[in-house]
């Protein structure tokens, strides 16, 4: 008896210790080999992450590329730096042609990713549009998204945004398409 309740508490403990860290599918696995079942059956996941480019990131119109966060507007782009931040937004904008391309790169401490997302303009305030929220990889790169779908009559911004209350977010942002 005494050695089923050690294994117990040795196994919640396990459970605990791989919960803080995030580490679900590592918990999900120990959790089937402890109990002796199939670890077949995955959640899906749904993470939508920008693609990998070699296309150059140029930012125009931004006097001061150390600044905390700010924006400028040049040849129906959006353009983007960030320096010690978790969220920004953009200010609204149009998409005449229904469709976005959203080129982004970053560097960051702690969580390697931040995330970008669109948001539409309503009255009283902003609605999420569904399925603009892209993830891109804080090692530097360039990374490349597109919206589309957009209606070309509304106003939408740009959100970004980094899962970290401890470290920060570094980059840059380039949004083509705007009106």
């Amino acid at each position: 008896m005494k050695m089923k309740k050690r294994i117990v508490v040795l196994l919640m403990a396990l459970v605990l210790a791989v919960g803080l860290t995030g580490c679900k599918d590592t918990l999900k696995s120990i959790v089937h080999k402890a109990a002796g079942t199939s670890d077949e059956v995955q959640e899906e996941d749904t993470t939508r992450w920008a693609d990998q480019t070699s296309d150059p990131l140029i930012i125009q119109g931004i006097a001061d590329p150390s600044a905390k966060f700010a924006t400028a507007t040049a040849d129906g782009c959006l353009y983007a730096v960030f320096n010690g931040i978790w969220s920004r937004q953009t200010s609204y904008f149009t998409v005449p042609s229904g469709t976005l391309s959203i080129m982004g790169c970053g560097t960051a401490e702690g969580t390697q990713r931040f995330k970008v997302a669109v948001w539409k303009k309503v009255d009283g305030g902003a609605e999420y549009v569904a399925d603009s929220t892209y993830y891109i990889c804080t090692d530097g790169t360039n990374y490349r998204c597109t919206i589309s779908g957009l209606d070309p009559a509304a106003q939408y911004r740009v959100t970004i945004s980094y899962d970290s209350s401890k470290y920060y977010l570094y980059g840059l942002l380039k949004v083509e398409g705007i009106g």
